[in-house]
């Protein structure tokens, strides 16, 4: 019972932002999440397929959300999305970037502070041209992708690549979310 008013609840919220849809699979992905049926990783080596279904659902219902909305320059019909798209890939990935650089093994690809930089604007660049939607997602993609790092470094798994990995696919469904919720407000 107390799983199912958790699920109502992030239903509920989500619903404020996004449409039933989105909350719907938000609602899901939290109930199995708190009854164990998702795991952040099974093993230290492999990510659980559950966690990465609900973020391909997710991406795939903002998306079809976000095939609505109108930016704030004028592009061709059906490039809306693919510019929301190359946003949302151009961040987390830069965010990925981040990530695999802060590891703390020896074996982690060392980057300069130029080459980390040059990484995230570049990452980051696309994400400002979409306006306060765009910029709203990065921000969105940003805390969460802080937040895993930060669960990975209590849970001391923050040296495992594919855990690292997952962090791109969340930091997407984020930016996607946050892009989402704002233009429901513009």
């Amino acid at each position: 019972m107390l799983i199912g008013a958790l699920g109502g609840a992030v239903y509920w919220l989500a619903a404020q932002l996004w449409p039933a849809n989105v909350a719907v699979i938000l609602a899901m992905a939290a109930t199995g999440l708190l009854a164990g049926q998702i795991r952040v990783a099974a093993s230290p080596d492999r990510i659980d397929w559950l966690s990465g279904l609900f973020f391909l659902l997710i991406k795939y219902n903002a998306l079809m959300a976000l095939s609505a909305a109108k930016l704030p320059f004028a592009v061709p019909a059906n490039l809306t999305l693919g510019f929301i798209m190359i946003c949302g890939y151009a961040a987390s990935y830069a965010l990925l970037v981040l990530g695999v650089a802060a590891r703390p093994e020896k074996t982690a690809v060392k980057l300069s502070a130029a080459d980390l930089c040059l990484a995230l604007l570049i990452g980051f660049a696309p994400a400002a041209l979409l306006g306060i939607p765009g910029l709203t997602g990065l921000a969105a993609a940003i805390l969460v992708s802080l937040g895993f790092v930060a669960f990975l470094k209590v849970k001391r798994s923050a040296g495992s690549r594919d855990l690292l990995d997952m962090g791109q696919p969340l930091a997407e469904a984020s930016f996607y979310l946050g892009a989402l919720a704002s233009w429901r407000f513009i």
